[in-house]
């Protein structure tokens, strides 16, 4: 079920919107990124989304709201005071579409008189074109069974901007991982939460299971036979466990999406998980990366790292329980995953490098996302092209060229070269224990070298390094002159614990630099 248009009107401090998400050439749903300043109606526009998927979930499942008496509660309230400041209503109209089944919602609040309200929308939302004048009311327009094939086959879910997971530090409260949890499942119930505000709890077993999946033994008590040219075993000699053979082997692959999403998180392309023995705190899951090291727990991530993982499990988890196999085959999940700024948390080079390549994994969900970055807006440029998704700015929807974000580049450019810049620091000269002497450029040190030993003092030049302070390369010298010393002092004054000899910052006479 994809989104396929939304009018909104006189709603928060949108006076309208009017947008059709953009689909490639092959259907598939293009990402959606919904910008603007605080306070531009990003979060009511993605509201009326999630609103609408549970009203649509509510028609057929019973545990997407809480029932209170014989009515069960609205996600978006119907509130006067969300009508945009004097007028007199509010008109919100959105269409999904299912395959060939169309889905619609629409939310009425204030006086408004459909027989007189212009008419050029009643065509495309008459299912839907039947309020009262004076009375706040919402309805939709959906089949009952599409609704409960949609939502228990496709992923359909939203992360809000509070979303959270434990760390393994927080105590007591460490996550408990069961081997097997069963839990019976109802005619009515869909199990799969709409609001994700936290899923580390529910996603460690399930990794854990997919894990001992990858792993499965095919022993002596499994007995295997061709049944209509497949190759299946019986497992256990239970004639209702029959399973394809190759299955084994493709499972493993639903591991390695998994093990695909950590590498790209840690930028670890051999990054791998690791059981640990019975008793193990605070989980029996551990990674190793390429360099041999090992990240305790899943819950030893960052709080960024750990958020990232956790939302696009949770989306692999959520296909595949309409289908096993699309947690092997990632481009067979479907839906609509709606995120409340996607880039919180997030250390620049997740929201630049890493959220895009995520989220292109999953070419058939329909991601709609709010973000304040422009370095994600960069890295998603980067990696679909310019026509291959939609930046719309709010509070009026209007498609935004990528150009209007060019200026970002240069900024990416040089926050990127100042983190080399810093990490070469670091690695030539937090190590040594002599004082260290640091120029302005590369032949200041071999003017200095070749007049001390000129002058007599060869023994004295073994008593200290000096360096040039910037970096030399097949493309020239980076990063030096006055304003690379001053750079370096600025590292050193953040980090002082890096460095354990004296340093002098030899500044070039024209600089007029004061001695301190």
């Amino acid at each position: 079920m994809y989104l396929t248009e939304l009018y909104l009107e006189n709603t928060g401090p949108i006076s309208k919107c009017h947008v059709k998400p953009p689909f490639a050439d092959n259907g598939n749903p293009l990402p959606v990124v919904v910008v603007g300043p605080n306070g531009s109606g990003k979060s009511v526009f993605l509201s009326y989304i999630v609103d609408s998927l549970t009203e649509f979930a509510k028609e057929a499942f019973d545990d997407i709201a809480p029932r209170d008496s014989l009515d069960r509660p609205y996600f978006r309230i119907m509130h006067p005071m969300a009508i945009r400041s004097g007028l007199p209503f509010s008109l919100s109209l959105l269409h999904f579409r299912a395959h060939e089944s169309d889905l619609y919602y629409r939310e009425k609040v204030g006086n408004l008189d459909r027989k007189t309200y212009p008419h050029d929308l009643k065509h495309a939302f008459s299912q839907v074109w039947n309020w009262e004048k004076d009375k706040n009311e919402k309805d939709v327009s959906a089949d009952k069974k599409v609704v409960e094939t949609e939502m228990r086959v496709c992923v359909h879910a939203f992360f809000p901007m509070r979303r959270r997971e434990e760390p393994d530090w927080l105590n007591p409260r460490s996550l408990k991982v069961e081997l097997n949890p069963l839990s019976p499942r109802f005619t009515r119930q869909l199990d799969k939460p709409l609001w994700v505000e936290t899923s580390a709890e529910k996603n460690i077993p399930w990794i854990l299971d997919m894990f001992l999946d990858s792993l499965i033994d095919l022993g002596p008590s499994s007995r295997i036979q061709t049944i209509e040219g497949r190759t299946v075993i019986h497992i256990n000699g239970s004639e209702s466990e029959i399973v394809d053979i190759r299955n084994h082997f493709l499972l493993r692959q639903a591991r390695q999406n998994i093990e695909r999403i950590l590498q790209a998180i840690l930028q670890d392309a051999t990054a791998q998980l690791r059981v640990n023995l019975r008793g193990t705190r605070p989980s029996r899951l551990s990674i190793e990366l390429g360099n041999g090291k090992i990240i305790p727990a899943l819950q030893s991530l960052s709080e960024g790292q750990s958020q990232l993982l956790h939302l696009f499990t949770t989306i692999i988890r959520y296909g595949e329980q309409g289908n096993l196999n699309r947690s092997i085959r990632l481009s067979d999940i479907t839906g609509l995953v709606v995120i409340d700024e996607i880039d919180s948390h997030l250390h620049p080079t997740l929201q630049h490098d890493v959220l895009p390549e995520l989220i292109q994994l999953f070419p058939k969900v329909q991601f709609v996302v709010s973000s304040h970055s422009p370095l994600f807006l960069l890295g998603m440029e980067n990696k679909f092209d310019p026509d291959g998704l939609a930046i719309l700015e709010m509070p009026t929807g209007r498609r935004i060229n990528s150009e209007q974000f060019s200026e970002f580049g240069k900024a990416f450019e040089y926050y990127q070269a100042t983190q080399y810049f810093e990490e070469e620091i670091e690695k030539r000269f937090a190590e040594g224990n002599k004082p260290l002497v640091l120029t302005e450029g590369p032949l200041d040190s071999c003017y200095i070298r070749t007049a001390l030993a000129q002058l007599g003092y060869s023994e004295f030049l073994n008593s200290f390094d000096i360096e040039f302070v910037g970096i030399e390369d097949k493309k020239g010298t980076h990063y030096g002159g006055d304003d690379g010393l001053n750079h370096f002092r600025n590292i050193y004054e953040s980090n002082p614990s890096l460095f354990h000899r004296p340093i002098l910052l030899l500044y070039d006479f024209d600089t007029q630099k004061p001695s301190e």
